[in-house]
């Protein structure tokens, strides 16, 4: 039998996906293979997310979770624009690289 083994650089690469597409996840902890496989489905849910050949994401979701609550130390730590934190006082919005601007929480 032919080995059929290719690399990561020599899959093909995939610009638009379904729902019941799948990924491969190869979970190699002790050296032994553990091949599963899932869904977009599986990982999205209710929401669907669109990625372009500009490296661009566009997420659409009922909910959007963000679970790391982080103050940064001021203004113009190193930081990705469009990146956002929070803690309990503030949103931080990245609105350039290594620049932040923040936005006052209230109760309502």
């Amino acid at each position: 039998m032919a080995d059929r083994a290719k690399t990561i650089s020599e899959l093909p690469i995939a610009t638009s996906l379904s729902g019941d597409e799948l990924f491969v996840v190869v979970d190699d902890p002790s050296g032994t293979a553990n091949t599963k496989q899932i869904t977009l489905n599986n990982i999205f849910a209710n929401s669907t997310a669109n990625v372009t050949l500009a490296n661009a994401a566009v997420l659409s979701a009922n909910t959007l979770i963000t679970r790391n609550k982080q103050t940064p130390a001021n203004s113009t730590i190193t930081v990705t624009k469009g990146t956002i934190l929070f803690d309990d006082d503030y949103l931080y919005i990245a609105t350039d690289n290594n620049t932040l601007k923040r936005i006052a929480l209230t109760s309502f």
